[in-house]
């Protein structure tokens, strides 16, 4: 049994992927005896990108849920409520908030979380790791077990899964694979875990940080390399809050776009839209270097036109390669 003979594990997640690594779990009899997690109100008050009940496992497998009375934890309530837990060991992914120390203190096997960098820890510590290495355009990700401690992502290392990250991806297929690794490793390490007789690994090496990263960041730049675009379209995709554009007053959602050619509107301006396709809503528009193909896209009263101009939000991220016109 990969959960022990005796110990028993307390989930938290609040988003698809943890849903989706618990599922796992839980179809192989990992001994889970609660699921903390957070009411659909709360996924929305919160603005968790990503949110996904789990209330559904909860009732197909007969398993306890609490939901907690604040995300960070720090309420009398929720404090009690874990002191009075049998849980041997807290796993806590999915959960985009830290863990108070003294909650982490009250498991006897601890606590264990995930994180990663395209480099590996303690390289990439911090918010957003996937998000920044689709934008960095790195082509693997290595993905980490690790114990919870107080600070962030400092425990040690359980097992660590690389795989890569494509042209095709995005941030939810990241997810995807983040599952799969996780998975893996949870099964493989919980038996010693839950027993006392597993060895963590120290994290070893000089850390560096990823910033925040917050919805505002998606603001596309029509003057940047169209790879740079493609990227930010990638990286901030659903369950994200998306790329996005303006035009008119309106705010243009860009949920899926795809790099199309450099032998089209040569002269035309950067943001411009070149060709509507009618029969899908399509829209090709020029870019720093080229063009892009917006194949999926969301706006409140507005339609797409050929010769708008979509407005550039921020700064260029790369100047020396711009080409088109202002």
């Amino acid at each position: 049994m990969p959960s022990g003979a005796d110990g028993s594990i307390v989930y938290a997640t609040c988003t698809e992927g943890g849903y989706e690594v618990l599922r796992n779990l839980l179809r192989k009899d990992a001994r889970v005896s609660e699921i903390v997690s957070l009411t659909p109100e709360q996924g929305d008050r919160y603005g968790v990108s990503g949110y996904q009940s789990a209330k559904p496992l909860a009732e197909r497998h007969n398993v306890p849920l609490y939901y907690v009375e604040q995300y960070d934890l720090e309420t009398d309530r929720d404090r009690g409520h874990f002191q009075e837990t049998d849980g041997d060991l807290l796993i806590v992914n999915g959960w985009q908030r830290l863990v108070p120390e003294d909650i982490l203190r009250m498991f006897d096997r601890g606590a264990l979380g995930v994180h990663g960098s395209a480099d590996g820890l303690p390289k990439g510590r911090g918010r957003s790791p996937m998000n920044w290495s689709i934008l960095e355009g790195m082509d693997r990700f290595l993905l980490s077990v690790i114990q919870l401690e107080e600070g962030t992502d400092e425990g040690a290392i359980v097992d660590t899964r690389k795989y890569e990250v494509t042209e095709f991806d995005t941030i939810r297929t990241l997810y995807y694979k983040l599952a799969m690794a996780t998975t893996e490793i949870l099964l493989e390490s919980l038996e010693p875990i839950l027993d006392g007789t597993f060895e963590y690994e120290p994290q070893e090496g000089t850390p560096t940080y990823y910033p925040k990263r917050k919805p505002d960041d998606g603001a596309i730049h029509w003057r940047n390399p169209t790879g740079k675009i493609h990227d930010l379209v990638r990286a901030v995709a659903e369950p994200y809050p998306g790329a996005f554009t303006e035009v008119d007053g309106a705010r243009v959602h860009v949920w899926d776009a795809v790099p199309f050619s450099t032998d089209f509107g040569r002269d035309g301006r950067a943001g411009e839209i070149l060709q509507v396709f009618e029969t899908t809503e399509e829209f090709v528009v020029r870019t720093g270097d080229g063009t892009l193909l917006v194949r999926e896209w969301e706006a409140d009263e507005w339609e797409p036109h050929e010769g708008t101009v979509l407005e550039s939000l921020g700064e260029p991220d790369r100047a020396d390669e711009v080409i088109a016109s202002e």
